[in-house]
């Protein structure tokens, strides 16, 4: 019960009990003349105070001087902070909040926890947050004051701006070539993200180049040079060059050359009005000393990825009767013609042609029960980059005795050389209105003044050209992929023709 309330009735109950009739004591009288009252004929009313669990305190003029606690003592005047009177526990008290005044009447202080937008804090976490710095301003990349819990290593200001430094990126990441930032600051030029040095932007922060070809030039997948130099952006470890663009202009000529494939990633464009060559080449005739054939035709090497034809059987070749067989990936490669089969006196017999993509070259021709070099075992070229197997190598016309190499053997013909592979890949357009050449080369057949027949080689088989882009048109040029023509001079009968090379694998997307 809160005694407060009931105080008036409690006292007029005490008053009227004073009062009440029949009381045996005196009524109070009072002596006029003096001071002081006394009771003359019984008991005198004195200051009535009545305590009912507390003590009634105040002024003269109704104030209220206390404060009340729950055990009913008195603790004095209670503090009121806003009121712009500093009291007890307050640090100040400026009537609400000011630049060194919080609103909870606490002295204001960067740090405190307490926000105080008069003071100019944008936040205040009682210390540095990802949101807010160490400074009561906001957390925010650039704004030259480090955040480390915000993740900063850094923060680049400017002059006032924020931004990236030769030292900071704009992300507030240190700089570091292959963090994924650009840095023109750092003289950065691109920054793929990757430690990849062999790409389209080196370890260095450099870009791979845009080639314009104007001439004739070379490159070659064993060195990864072009017309001598080292590619800086050639990938040996998948035989790739990385471009930014690639202009061969009409006129010019790219030969590629090598063991491997070409693959040319382009981050760019591609044009093609000239001429790419990874073509194999043709197999060699036999030399002649007067009307004798008396040294053998060499194999036509095959284009990059692509596999040598066979060499001609005798002097200078095989050294033995039958032609070798061509080069190729699978189990059976083209096989040479096979003069030791024969059974009588023998022209040359004709190797066979060289396997393709999914095509197995045709066989070549043979007489006298002699036997004939076959066509080579088809196979697959994508996945991997593979051109076409070479043509095998022909025999020699046998005018010596039969079952062993005689110098007075004709020599034969060597075999074509399988064409080559090459894949472009480009982010940009491909256009090619001039000749992308894949071809198989042909094989060799007799040379002129050369009355003897010996063994013509085979055909090797066409290669790869594989064009990928978001954009590829090449109906206004030539991608050549066909096989090699079996060795045919024309003079004689096709009895006598080396076997025809497959041909090879055309993918546009």
């Amino acid at each position: 019960m809160d005694l407060r309330t009931h105080i008036p009735t409690l006292l007029a109950l005490t008053l009227g009990l004073a009062a009440c009739p029949g009381d045996d004591s005196p009524p109070m009288t009072s002596d006029s003349e003096g001071d002081e009252s006394t009771g003359t004929t019984g008991s005198s009313m004195t200051n009535v105070t009545v305590t009912v669990g507390m003590t009634m305190g105040g002024t003269m003029d109704g104030t209220g001087t206390s404060s009340d606690t729950a055990d009913g003592s008195s603790t004095g005047t209670e503090a009121m902070c806003g009121n712009g009177e500093v009291e007890a526990g307050e640090d100040c008290d400026d009537a609400g909040e000011s630049e060194t005044c919080n609103d909870d009447c606490t002295a204001a202080s960067c740090g405190d926890g307490v926000t105080n937008a008069t003071a100019g804090e944008a936040c205040d976490d009682a210390g540095e947050s990802a949101a807010c710095n160490a400074d009561c301003t906001a957390a925010m990349c650039g704004d030259g004051m480090l955040n480390a819990t915000a993740g900063e290593d850094c923060d680049g200001d400017d002059m006032g701006m924020g931004g990236e430094t030769a030292s900071c990126d704009d992300d507030c990441t240190a700089v570091e070539c292959g963090d994924g930032t650009v840095n023109a600051t750092a003289a950065e030029l691109c920054d793929d993200g990757n430690a990849d040095d062999f790409d389209f932007c080196s370890n260095l922060c450099e870009p791979a180049p845009a080639v314009v070809l104007t001439m004739d030039h070379l490159f070659d997948t064993d060195t990864g040079e072009l017309d001598g130099i080292v590619q800086s952006s050639w990938d040996p470890s998948t035989a790739t060059w990385y471009l930014t663009g690639l202009d061969v202009q009409a006129g010019a000529t790219l030969t590629v050359t090598g063991a491997s494939g070409l693959t040319i990633m382009v981050d760019g464009d591609v044009i093609v009005a000239g001429r790419i060559d990874v073509s194999g080449q043709d197999g060699g005739t036999p030399t002649t000393n007067a009307e004798t054939c008396d040294t053998a035709g060499v194999a036509g090497l095959g284009g990059p990825g692509g596999f040598d034809g066979g060499q001609g059987a005798g002097n200078g070749g095989t050294g033995t009767e039958d032609g070798d067989p061509g080069g190729g990936p699978g189990m059976a490669p083209a096989g040479g013609g096979l003069a030791s089969t024969a059974t009588s006196g023998v022209n040359g017999v004709a190797g066979g042609g060289g396997g393709g993509h999914v095509m197995a070259g045709t066989d070549g021709n043979a007489n006298s029960g002699a036997t004939a070099g076959v066509g080579g075992e088809l196979h697959m070229s994508l996945p991997p980059l593979i051109g076409g197997g070479g043509g095998g190598g022909g025999s020699v016309e046998k005018d010596g005795p039969l079952g062993v190499f005689d110098l007075l053997d004709d020599e034969g013909s060597g075999g074509g050389g399988g064409g080559g592979a090459i894949s472009v890949d480009a982010t940009g357009s491909i256009t090619v209105t001039g000749t992308i050449d894949a071809s198989g080369g042909n094989g060799g057949a007799r040379l002129t003044g050369c009355n003897e027949i010996g063994g013509f080689g085979g055909g090797g088989a066409g290669g790869t050209i594989q064009l990928v882009s978001p954009a590829t048109d090449a109906m206004m040029g030539t991608l050549d992929v066909a096989g090699g023509i079996g060795g045919d001079d024309g003079a004689i009968l096709d009895a006598y023709n080396g076997g025809a090379g497959a041909d090879g694998n055309l993918v546009v997307m």
